[in-house]
C-alpha cells in the first residue's frame, strides 16, 4: 500500500493483447473511481491503443514494437524528467520488463514469483500476493487492491465513435440473427484456445 493516499501519479504498463488490455482497463477504472485526481499514464502497444487511446483522463504512451530499440527511445523521451508514485508492472514479458527501468519511481509492483515470467522479479521491487489459478481479471485487479483500492463494481466504458454505433445499429435493423466469431488468438506453442473449423461447426449448428 502506498504511504501517500491518494497518489499523485501512477504509471501502468500493459502492452498487449487486446483482451488483456481490456481487463487491465477495469483495474484502471477502479483506481480512477477511488482516486479521481490521480494522474494516470499507461504505456500500451500500438494495436491496443487503437481501441483504448480515446479514453479521456488517461495519458497513453504508445510502445511500437515494430520499431525495435527505437521504441524504447520513444518511451524514454516521453518519460524524461517525470517521476511516479508507483509503476504497475502488469505485463510479464522481457519486452515489458525492459521498459520498467525507464520509469522513475520508488515502487515497481509486479507479479508474484510464480507468475513473473521472463525474470520479471529482477525488474520489480514489490509483488502482488500469490494466487494459484487466479483469473486474469482478478490478477490485474490485485494490482489496484495492493495500492489500497477497495473492491468495487467493475466498469470499462470504452468510448465508441458515432460511425461505429451507426454500423452496429444498421446490423440490428437488418432483422437477421448476428453471429460473431473470433477464429484465433495469438500464435504460440501449445495454444489450445485456437479451434479448428471442425470444432467450430458443431457450436454454430453448421453441418
Amino acid at each position: 500500500m502506498l504511504e501517500q493516499s491518494p497518489p499523485d501519479r501512477l504509471c501502468v504498463v500493459r502492452l498487449s493483447a487486446i483482451g488483456d488490455t481490456c481487463q487491465t482497463l477495469a483495474a484502471v477504472r477502479a483506481i480512477q473511481d477511488t482516486w479521481p485526481d490521480t494522474r494516470l499514464t499507461w504505456i500500451i502497444g500500438r494495436t491496443e491503443a487503437s481501441l483504448l487511446a480515446d479514453i479521456p483522463d488517461i495519458e497513453f504512451i504508445i510502445f511500437d514494437k515494430s520499431r525495435g530499440l527505437a521504441a524504447y527511445r520513444d518511451v524514454a523521451r516521453q518519460l524524461d524528467g517525470r517521476r511516479f508514485d508507483a509503476a504497475l508492472c502488469m505485463h510479464a514479458s522481457m519486452r515489458a520488463n525492459l521498459l520498467y527501468r525507464l520509469i522513475r519511481t520508488p515502487l515497481r509492483l509486479g507479479y508474484d514469483r510464480a507468475r513473473a515470467r521472463d525474470f520479471q522479479w529482477l525488474f520489480t521491487n514489490r509483488r502482488i500476493a500469490p494466487a494459484p489459478r487466479q483469473h486474469v481479471q482478478d490478477a490485474l485487479l490485485s494490482f489496484a487492491h495492493h495500492l489500497g483500492v477497495p473492491a468495487r463494481e467493475l466498469r470499462w466504458d470504452i468510448p465508441l465513435a458515432e460511425a461505429d454505433r451507426e454500423f452496429a445499429a444498421s446490423c440490428r435493423e437488418a432483422g437477421r440473427p448476428l453471429l460473431v466469431i473470433s477464429p484465433c488468438s495469438s500464435q504460440r506453442a501449445r495454444n489450445y484456445r485456437n479451434w479448428s473449423v471442425e470444432n467450430y461447426a458443431p457450436m454454430t449448428g453448421v453441418r
